[in-house]
């Protein structure tokens, strides 16, 4: 979603090796959290891109809406032929060509940026030549074929579009550049669903020129655009906010040093995370700043030595967890990658693969899915090579430890690493607590009680409640956005009540149901949701997928709970005795069905790999499948109430 190239080290390497390529990744160790709750990637390794006849196969962005379904975009050409359009998707086993348009076979057309909503729903830009002019490129993804959208010729010499960020399929907004070559200035086209159109920016210095070579949008009202402006007093990063009426210059930290921001990333309106490079030396050095809601500062970003670093992309998936990648000049023109992790109190440096230790190394992009993993892309370049360029891919698995559950008077019980970040065990509750959900990056989590009231701790934000609102039926259960950034409650009757980026796609408030809903769960694009009642019927909604269902079956006992697999292509649903029943590409690992129970299951939850997963009865005892690892319960403690929900 918000994928872009850094334009003075681009620019650089370009000048260098004629090319741009894809970066992939390799195996190396991943950073530990200081904290040892929250989460940071793993060990780093590469994987295998789709390969191409051509020599020359660079990758510029990647977008992903589950571990399991990943586009990433950039060009394939001959050494000194035309750029034509490169896409490669993966779908969780292999990663493969998408034929995509290009506008010429003799002239260029590059993407460099992409963004998808759904496995359905994805938009790309870049640029194009025709008889010697640059224009701004834009396709469009519908689920089956790639296609070219016309975008506003805004200039009669050059313009380029450099970022692409989707918050839903009726606004996105692309970034990049527009005018005479070398006297350039911002530009920012907004897609409505239908066509494109462009927005006014705010005017530049007179002689001033510049770029936003990153845009990351959160909903139709705020978007945040990062690059660079360069005047008489040299080149300074450039931030700029759109607050849904109209885009105005933030001031940043570093507008008196010469520097540019190539990429940025905002869990939430109130953060977002830069990153760039500080040309102030003469060795450029990393840049990372840092929005809180109301201003940007300056974060120490880790390297050693004096070559030169610059850093091209960050995706963050919660307020502890975000991962920036970008270069380092090992010696010219020779280049490594570099990984650096947010862990919620400092950044630390990652070892991403160079597979090639005397040639160009560069990552370009990178992309996160919460509790699941990291996708970094660019190019490398085989040693002893001057012409070939490869596509380079690397992946970081992003483990969330251990589990947590909680009672009915919000006591919270953490095991295998799980934080604990706060409960309502002591307070006077109006209602009951009957669920759970836990923030991406696992360093939080919010309650709810059968009124709808939130109980939020940690790094989970609070963005509503129905505690004041007369509801028709009670609360019984909750389910949280894929960035954290908000979530939706569920009533019996299946009513849904949304709040934060948490959209409505639709609900059984007005059905008559044969049996009470009884849990939710949400796709990993957080662009629909699953309902199921007590009979395991289901009700899907949005880009959620109907698998099956126990609806028509003679049920032992009632369905309590329900989770989806990673993919957003299966889920299992749980019974009162532990039965198990698996749909889509949800595999059975077991259950508690043929065991006597000391006391009944209140729900489950998978692991984030999705290879196993865990129950727990409402004494606390919990039984783990799969890859789902055993790490305590509260099944032999005296509970002052029962336990209601888990999350892992």
């Amino acid at each position: 979603m918000k994928r872009r190239v850094s334009i003075t080290l681009l620019a650089a390497l370009m000048a260098t090796a004629a090319a741009l390529g894809m970066a992939g990744l390799v195996s190396s160790a991943g950073a530990a959290s200081p904290s040892g709750n929250l989460v940071v990637p793993g060990i780093w390794s590469l994987a295998t891109p789709s390969t191409t006849t051509s020599a020359v196969n660079v990758l510029s962005s990647v977008s992903c809406t589950s571990a399991s379904n990943c586009f990433a975009v950039g060009y394939t050409s001959a050494v000194a032929g035309a750029h034509q359009t490169l896409v490669e998707q993966w779908n969780g086993t292999t990663w493969s060509i998408v034929t995509s348009p290009s506008v010429s076979l003799t002239d260029n057309s590059d993407l460099v940026s992409v963004s998808c909503l759904t496995a359905s729903s994805c938009i790309a830009v870049g640029s194009y030549v025709t008889a010697g002019v640059t224009q701004t490129l834009a396709e469009q993804w519908n689920g089956t074929t790639w296609s070219i959208i016309t975008t506003p010729n805004v200039s009669t010499t050059q313009a380029n579009l450099r970022s692409v960020s989707c918050s839903s399929a009726t606004f996105c907004v692309a970034t990049g550049d527009a005018g005479n070559t070398g006297s350039d200035v911002p530009l920012a086209l907004a897609w409505n669903g239908t066509a494109w159109s462009t927005a006014t920016l705010p005017s530049l210095p007179t002689g001033d020129t510049g770029t936003l070579a990153g845009v990351v949008c959160k909903n139709a009202a705020f978007c945040t655009g990062v690059g660079q402006v360069t005047g008489t007093g040299g080149t300074n990063a450039l931030i700029e906010q759109w607050n849904g009426t109209g885009w105005s210059i933030v001031a940043n930290a570093d507008s008196a040093i010469s520097s540019s921001l190539a990429g940025v990333s905002c869990p939430s309106t109130t953060q977002c995370v830069a990153v760039g490079e500080n040309l102030a030396n003469a060795n450029s050095s990393n840049l990372i700043e840092q929005w809180n809601g109301t201003t940007w500062s300056n974060s120490v970003a880790p390297q050693s030595g004096t070559t030169a670093y610059d850093l091209t992309d960050v995706s963050c998936f919660g307020s502890t967890s975000c991962v920036a990648v970008g270069t380092v000049v090992a010696s010219a023109p020779n280049t490594v990658p570099q990984a650096l992790a947010w862990n919620g109190t400092s950044w630390v440096a990652q070892t991403p693969v160079t597979p090639s230790s005397t040639n160009l190394n560069p990552l370009y992009g990178i992309a996160c899915v919460g509790g699941q993993t990291c996708v970094a892309v660019g190019s490398s370049r085989p040693t002893g090579s001057t012409t070939t360029l490869n596509a380079l891919i690397q992946t970081a698995p992003i483990v969330r430890p251990g589990y947590r559950f909680v009672a009915s008077d919000g006591g919270v019980f953490n095991y295998g690493g799980a934080s604990f970040n706060g409960s309502a065990g002591s307070l006077k509750l109006n209602q009951p607590v009957v669920g759970m959900a836990a923030t991406p990056d696992g360093g939080g989590y919010w309650l709810v009680a059968s009124d709808g009231g939130i109980f939020s701790y940690g790094d989970a934000s609070f963005f509503g409640s129905t505690g004041n609102i007369h509801l028709n039926k009670p609360i019984v259960g909750m389910a949280s956005t894929p960035d954290g950034g908000g979530y939706w409650l569920v009533a019996s009757d299946g009513g849904i009540f949304s709040y934060g980026d948490a959209s409505f796609f639709g609900s059984t408030g007005n059905i008559t149901l044969n049996k009470p809903i009884v849990g939710m769960s949400s796709t990993p694009s957080g662009q629909g949701y699953w309902l199921v009642a007590s009979d395991g019927g289901i009700f899907s909604y949005g880009d959620a997928v109907f698998q099956g269902s126990t609806g028509n079956l003679t049920l032992n006992k009632p369905v309590v709970g329900m989770s989806s697999t990673p993919s957003g292509k299966g889920y299992w649903l749980v019974a009162s005795d532990g039965g198990i029943f698996s749909y889509g590409d949800a595999v059975f690992r077991g259950s508690t069905g043929a065991m006597k129970l000391n006391q009944p299951v209140v729900g489950m939850s998978s692991t984030p790999s999705g290879n196993g997963y865990w129950l727990v009865a409402s004494d606390g005892g919990v039984f783990s499948y799969g890859d789902a690892v055993f790490s305590g319960s509260t099944g032999n403690i005296h509970l002052n109430k029962p336990i209601v929900g888990m999350s892992a």
